[in-house]
């Protein structure tokens, strides 16, 4: 008997198919057009109820849903409705009854009514798709991948089971749309095989993509937080489809993609320059708080002031009909614009305030960054921020969760926390990966600096900090993957935390592992070393090597990426000027399809490591071309556009000075002045004083001097044909024979951390001399040890300094 029982169901499963395809009651189900209409026929027919009817009314019910905006939704009504109620138990009930494409969209809809995971009808829809995998196809088990994300089980067994069945059955995936879920939900458990075959095959097909697909298009895009520097390739063929729909997009669409190129600072598109105007006219029609929330968030980086202005009086008329992640998108929107309206920034706290019982770790870490970094004088929101934070970090498990708060912690700059919050941080720091460490180790170093009457855990705080050092010490000590190193060094923000020994360990480990070097991570290596601020040979001579190895499979845009080390920490290679070559010969090949920001920044890495060619510089300094660079900055937010203005600057400087030859005027000026009057640095006075004494007298010096092309020197003076000083009232003119002096006085940032001079500042030194000076520069260093030693000695430096060449 009960060998018959599977074929018994497998006829009724047909038998009941059969029947519900030519049955009233889903003609019915077809014709209504409301959630009431759905549930009066459920209701009417309750007894007539099958399986495969919960599949198509669940479905039906969350198509009216999707269609209205996100405030306008009534996923809790419709999820404690008794006829809903009764769907889930008969699809809990029959669960092995419903085909493979039912089960999943039945459980995919369900957990967008927001029923909870522990709930019996959604263990039961996992429990019987799991058993069902291995007989999926694509289509199915990238949505029940969807389904699993939704649920935060991404590094789940059964996502490591789906990755399985992806890999076995990839070569026959042609639909973008599956294959771009696959990608964004597989990312944690893939490995790096199948993440390239995922990654190549989603390129290959990217062509079929439809613009109803364009919302799969940008959560692809959101990886490249991750890959950017890896599958360029990738992104510009999403580049260019969203391009080529931009006419089209909606205003949600539209605005949210915008917002994904701003969060990713992208440099290499012109995107966000293209949906400006369009996203500007939708802010001024929009009266869709959900949209307007997307559209604020977009343009707060790209618009002028007059214009933030504006977005921010409609952005008050729509405040109190949005919710949590609204709120949290608006107030991250706000810091980012500079925003100072008070009336603004106090009725957003007063909302958030109201959430904080709801907020999850990551979201009190947003609103934690943003409270701290807008202007209020309220401190309420603060202290109700720190005590969710220290519940939430009491009450977790989660590694990376009480790191989150740790750090949200440290933003408030407190002088104590509970004695429960070490207590959990000292269970938890063996968990913790190295940016969770850091995050944790913040925290510590801020509370080890109060005064000791604000409490008694001193002790307690420095011993926390040398045991999360001896865990970060094992760690680097067991890593054996220079990619999972590299990541996490990626996300290290606090070089205080990452220095001496920490940082020689991080520096050891990954030369033990420089082996693992490839094209695909050799970008991360330049990040990391540019970020530690450290010209260690071995790790440069590598960097160089692979890139000449495989240049071909490097895109010309991360030839930006690979020159910073060797740019910034001022360091030719062996057969320097041959990877030079092959770097500017790759970018030459391509230079008409990168953005102009980035084409900007590639010169001026080229011009540190003293190469000028001549068509590059020519291109870079046309007309036409410094109009779309403006264009692309005015998108650009306020901090990264001025880097990129100076970094101009900085190039047009070097082109005149270098090379005359190539007629490149020299525009920058006012710009130079504009930064005099904005630079508030002083002379130092002993230096001063003790240079007065060496010559003379005061009438021997200048002071905060602008030389030529708008360069500051600290000091200046002049030595005659027989090395005396000449006083600055008789020089009216040039003399035969004399010799001009800069002498500058070096902070640490112009040095990398072994001492060795940083290439803008060996620049300026190269560039002085050409225009006639002898640099004397001065290391602060140097200058330190000397402030404590005798008034002799400083001297002698000094004169040493000065006269050693003649």
């Amino acid at each position: 008997m009960l060998r018959w029982r599977s074929p018994f169901r497998f006829s009724l499963r047909l038998l009941r198919t059969q029947t519900v395809k030519t049955e009233p009651l889903l003609d019915q189900l077809k014709k209504c057009t409301t959630e009431y209409q759905v549930f009066q026929l459920l209701g009417m027919n309750r007894s007539a109820l099958s399986v495969h009817h919960v599949g198509y009314a669940v479905n039906l019910l969350w198509y009216f849903q999707e269609g209205k905006p996100e405030t306008c939704r009534t996923l809790g009504q419709i999820r404690d409705h008794p006829e809903f109620i009764a769907l889930r138990t008969l699809a809990r009930d029959n669960v092995d009854l419903l085909d493979d494409k039912e089960l999943v969209d039945v459980l995919y809809n369900l957990i967008m009514f927001q029923v909870q995971a522990h709930d019996a009808v959604i263990q039961q829809l996992v429990v019987e798709g799991w058993r069902r995998l291995e007989r999926f196809d694509l289509p199915t088990l990238a949505k029940l991948a969807v389904c699993l994300k939704k649920q935060d089980l991404t590094t789940s067994p059964l996502i490591g089971h789906i990755a399985s069945v992806v890999d076995r059955d990839l070569e026959d995936a042609d639909d973008p749309v599956t294959l771009s879920c696959l990608l964004v939900c597989l990312q944690s458990v893939s490995s790096p095989n199948l993440q390239e075959r995922l990654i190549e095959k989603t390129e290959s097909v990217i062509q079929k993509f439809e613009l109803s697909d364009v919302r799969h298009a940008f959560r692809v895009m959101r990886l490249f937080y991750k890959y950017k520097f890896t599958y360029i390739s990738l992104l510009e063929k999403y580049d260019n489809f969203f391009k080529q729909h931009i006419g089209a997009m909606d205003a949600k669409n539209l605005s949210s993609i915008a917002g994904v190129y701003k969060h990713l600072r992208l440099n290499n598109t012109d995107f966000p320059v293209m949906a400006k105007p369009r996203l500007v006219e939708m802010m001024k029609m929009c009266n869709d708080p959900e949209t307007f929330v997307n559209l604020f968030d977009a343009l707060s980086r790209m618009v002028s002031p007059h214009m933030r202005d504006r977005l921010e009086e409609k952005l008050l008329t729509f405040t109190d009909e949005m919710n949590l992640s609204h709120l949290l998108v608006v107030l991250r929107a706000m810091v980012e614009m500079d925003c100072t309206n008070n009336a603004l920034i106090q009725k957003i706290c007063s909302l958030l305030q109201k959430h904080l019982d709801i907020c999850k770790p990551t979201q009190l870490l947003h609103m934690t960054e943003s409270v701290v970094n807008l202007p209020h004088q309220n401190t309420k929101p603060l202290k109700e921020l720190q005590r969710h934070l220290q519940r939430n970090l009491i009450a977790s498990f989660i590694p990376s969760e009480v790191a989150r708060m740790a750090k949200a912690l440290s933003l408030l700059n407190l002088n104590q926390v509970d004695e429960a919050v070490l207590s959990k941080i000292d269970a938890i720091i063996r968990q913790c990966n190295l940016p969770s460490m850091e995050k944790i180790a913040v925290l510590l170093m801020q509370l080890s600096k109060t005064p000791r009457s604000f409490g008694n855990h001193h002790k307690t705080y420095r011993e926390l900090l040398q045991k999360l050092k001896r865990c970060a010490l094992e760690r680097l000590q067991q890593v054996d993957s220079l990619d999972l190193l590299l990541d996490e060094i990626m996300q290290i923000k606090s070089r205080q935390w990452m220095n001496g020994e920490l940082a020689e360990g991080v520096l050891d480990t990954c030369q033990r592992l420089l082996h693992q070097v490839t094209w695909r991570n050799v970008t991360k290596l330049s990040i990391c070393l540019v970020q530690m601020n450290v010209a260690r040979v071995p790790f440069l001579h590598s960097i160089a090597a692979v890139t000449m190895g495989d240049i071909t499979k490097i895109h010309p845009s991360c030839i930006l990426i690979v020159l910073r080390p060797f740019a910034f920490l001022n360091y030719e290679p062996p057969q320097g000027r041959e990877f030079f070559n092959i770097c500017l010969q790759h970018v030459m090949e391509r230079k008409d399809s990168l953005s102009p920001s980035c084409l900007i920044q590639i010169c001026y890495s080229f011009a540190l490591v003293k190469q000028f060619p001549k068509e590059l510089i020519n291109a870079v300094f046309d007309i036409k071309f410094l109009r779309q660079l403006d264009a692309q900055l005015a998108s650009f937010p306020h901090a990264q556009s001025m880097s990129l203005r100076y970094y101009l600057m900085e190039l047009n400087r070097a082109v005149c000075i270098e090379h005359p030859e190539y007629q490149v005027p020299w525009f920058h000026d006012p710009y130079c002045q504009h930064l005099k009057k904005k630079d508030v640095t002083s002379v130092n006075q002993l230096l001063q004083e003790l240079l007065e004494e060496i010559l003379g007298g005061k009438h021997y010096t200048k002071v905060s001097v602008t030389a030529p092309y708008g360069y500051s020197i600290d000091l200046e003076f002049t030595l005659d044909k027989d090395k005396e000083p000449m006083p600055y009232p008789e020089q009216d003119g040039v003399y035969e024979g004399t010799q001009r002096f800069a002498v500058e006085l070096l902070s640490p940032k112009a040095f990398c951390q072994n001492t060795h001079l940083k290439g803008q500042f060996a620049m300026k030194k190269r560039h002085l001399e050409i225009l006639g000076y002898h640099v004397i520069q001065i290391p602060s260093y140097e200058w330190k040890s000397l402030t404590v030693s005798e008034r002799e000695n400083q001297i002698q430096y000094l004169r040493k300094k000065i006269f050693a060449n003649h």
